[in-house]
């Protein structure tokens, strides 16, 4: 049953995200709404205290788990951590412009390798949208 949400999961990302115009937002709001994806995946591989783990330990628990595609759990991991890095710069240098081009070729990479749902043309900003949704999708597919 808890499979047959994820489309649902998928499309919830991409619809809480698609209001939003302000890049920055887009991008915090993303990173936390990944987290509580990652919570979903951990609770099915039988984390126990994932709760209290940051972003970055999350994924080097995600990275440690044997799923059955190796490659889209790479990509997955790679995203992630990419996308805290971008989190972190954002929070943490004053100066962080967020159309320095990071966040469009962060998107571009997760939209040219992994599969997911298209739900509106792409501009620059439905495709960081998009990319989220995306992600989220592969990061619930994962399985061992």
């Amino acid at each position: 049953m808890e499979k047959k949400i994820d489309p649902l999961v998928e499309w919830a990302v991409w619809g809480h995200l698609d209001s939003k115009t302000d890049l920055e937002l887009i991008l915090l709001k993303g990173h936390l709404l990944l987290e509580k994806v990652l919570d979903i995946l951990l609770e099915r591989n039988n984390i126990k205290n994932y709760e209290n783990f940051s972003f970055y330990r999350k994924i080097s628990v995600l990275n440690k788990i044997n799923f059955d595609n190796n490659k889209n759990k790479k990509i997955v991991i790679s995203s992630l951590t990419e996308l805290n890095k971008l989190r972190n710069k954002l929070a943490h240098e004053l100066l962080f412009d967020i159309r320095n081009g990071e966040l469009g070729s962060w998107s571009s990479n997760i939209l040219e390798s992994l599969d997911g749902t298209k739900y509106t043309r792409f501009t620059f900003r439905t495709k960081i949208v998009h990319s989220f949704s995306v992600l989220s999708i592969n990061i619930l597919n994962l399985t061992n």
